[in-house]
Formats: structure tokens, C-alpha cells, sequence
């Protein structure tokens, strides 16, 4: 993955297996490389707030940490990435019985 390729502000809704919506807007400052921060993330309907830590690389999927949560965040198990070749961001959350996903475009950069 190109190190600038997803510098910029993503913004889309991420649909929840349980049956609910969640708009999130990701700010990406930081560099895709293992162990840095690569920005910041919010979702204003639970509320929750945080920054993304890239813990490992695989092509084009960053898996993340989400560190310095804020407000009533659930606890994931996993948060993915995908740089799609459209030049649209796929966003994965995984947790203890539930998945949210959805396509995140740039809002700006």
C-alpha cells in the first residue's frame, strides 16, 4: 500500500449485523506503517471516538487497533481497512457477535 494513499478525511455509513446504521468519519494524518497511529475516528450516534494504531499489513488491508476510545465505544475484536480499487476505503468491525461494514469515500484530502 502506497504510504499516502489514504491521507484525508473518509466519511460513510457502516451497516451493523444488528440491524442498525452508523455513520463514521475517519481522519487519516499518520503513515500506514506497523505500530504508528494513522488517525483519528468518529461516530456521533453512539457516541465514540478514538485513534486507529496499524498493527499489520496485508496488501492492500490495514488491520487497526483503535486506542484512546471516547464516549460509549463497544469493544471490537477486530478493525480492518481495504483500500478497494475503485479508490474507495472498505471498513470492518468485528466483536463478540456482531460485524459492521461500509464503504467509506474521501471527503477530503
Amino acid at each position: 500500500m502506497k504510504a499516502n494513499s489514504l491521507l484525508g478525511v473518509w466519511a460513510g455509513t457502516a451497516y451493523n449485523s444488528n440491524d442498525w446504521n452508523m455513520e463514521i468519519t475517519l481522519s487519516i494524518a499518520g503513515t500506514s506503517q506497523i505500530g504508528y497511529a494513522l488517525g483519528t475516528y468518529t461516530i456521533p450516534e453512539i457516541p465514540c471516538s478514538g485513534t486507529f494504531r496499524v498493527i499489520a499489513i496485508r496488501g492492500e488491508t490495514l488491520d487497526l487497533k483503535a486506542e484512546d476510545q471516547q464516549g460509549e465505544c463497544g469493544e471490537a475484536d477486530s478493525d480492518t481497512l481495504e483500500l478497494l480499487q475503485d479508490g474507495t476505503l472498505l471498513y470492518v468491525s468485528k466483536g463478540a457477535g456482531w460485524e459492521a461494514r461500509g464503504i467509506l469515500q474521501r471527503a477530503s484530502g
